[in-house]
């Protein structure tokens, strides 16, 4: 079995994503862990990132509506609360009732998936709804969930405002 890592920048700039894409390949397959990406945040800590598995067949299906996303979560970071024009992981504002009613659908449809990657002892009540801004003009974001205690987010599907 091969020796689990976190996917970073670093290798990302330097091998694209192809080392991550092999790696959800074989996820799939079951034959490796799930894999994790962790970001080298400039404005706020680090935070480790995981996909439902709904996304993560999306890298196999369509990579390309992956890539970009991908892109901007692992260069950027978290970033907390949007002040708008940047990309990253930002929390989702009051104004985001759409992403939010559709987070808390992601939510009831992936319970055990969430409790599980984010390593959840205190219930779900303390999860920061997040997405990634990555600028398509048509309004589409994945949205996740954060989990402060262990700076980790599961991001569970596409959502648009």
């Amino acid at each position: 079995m091969t020796k689990e890592h976190y996917h970073t920048l670093e290798e990302y700039m330097k091998k694209g994503l192809n080392p991550f894409v092999e790696h959800v390949l074989n996820y799939l397959k079951g034959k490796r862990t799930i894999p994790v990406s962790r970001t080298t945040s400039f404005a706020n800590k680090p935070v480790s990132f995981t996909f439902s598995t709904q996304l993560l067949l999306r890298f196999q299906e369509d990579f390309q509506s992956m890539k970009k996303p991908y892109d901007v979560a692992i260069k950027y970071g978290y970033r907390g609360n949007s002040n708008g024009g940047i990309n990253g992981i930002f929390n989702q504002r009051k104004e985001d009732k759409r992403l939010k009613r559709k987070t808390e659908k992601f939510l009831s449809d992936y319970v055990d998936e969430v409790v599980e990657d984010l390593d959840l002892t205190n219930g779900l009540d303390n999860l920061r709804k997040v997405k990634i801004v990555c600028h398509k003009p048509n309004g589409e974001r994945i949205v996740g969930l954060y989990n402060n205690e262990n700076n980790r987010i599961i991001f569970l599907d596409f959502a648009k405002y």
